[in-house]
């Protein structure tokens, strides 16, 4: 994998790959990956603060703040119904060619699965 991009760069990559989990290839919205399958890279969030930039996928509307939305059915149940982010993020790494993870200063696989 290369180096990695600047941020600009990397947020519009996002934007341009679609809905990562549903296919979806209009106006997408960032969603910033945060509890569930993140707790094992130590990224844990209290009211009101974001986890990295890096660490963000893209989703359709209706997947981030619709009635299927992650903000709104809550991490860990939208996790058991369309995977876990941490997949999407590898997944995204993987599209981009580069590490999200690394650049977002985590190790992978995380400490907590060795």
């Amino acid at each position: 994998m290369s180096a990695g991009p600047k941020l600009r760069e990397h947020l519009r990559s996002l934007r341009e790959l679609g809905c990562i989990v549903s296919g979806y290839r209009g106006a997408v919205t960032l969603h910033h990956c945060h509890g569930g399958s993140l707790r094992e890279f130590g990224q844990l969030r209290g009211v009101a603060m974001k986890t990295s930039d890096w660490l963000q996928i893209p989703l359709a509307w209706e997947m981030h703040v619709g009635t299927q939305g992650i903000d709104v059915i809550g991490v860990e149940t939208w996790e058991k119904q369309f995977g876990s982010q941490v997949s999407y993020l590898e997944d995204v790494s993987w599209r981009l060619g580069y590490s999200v993870f690394r650049l977002a200063g985590l190790s992978w696989p995380p400490l907590a699965a060795l």
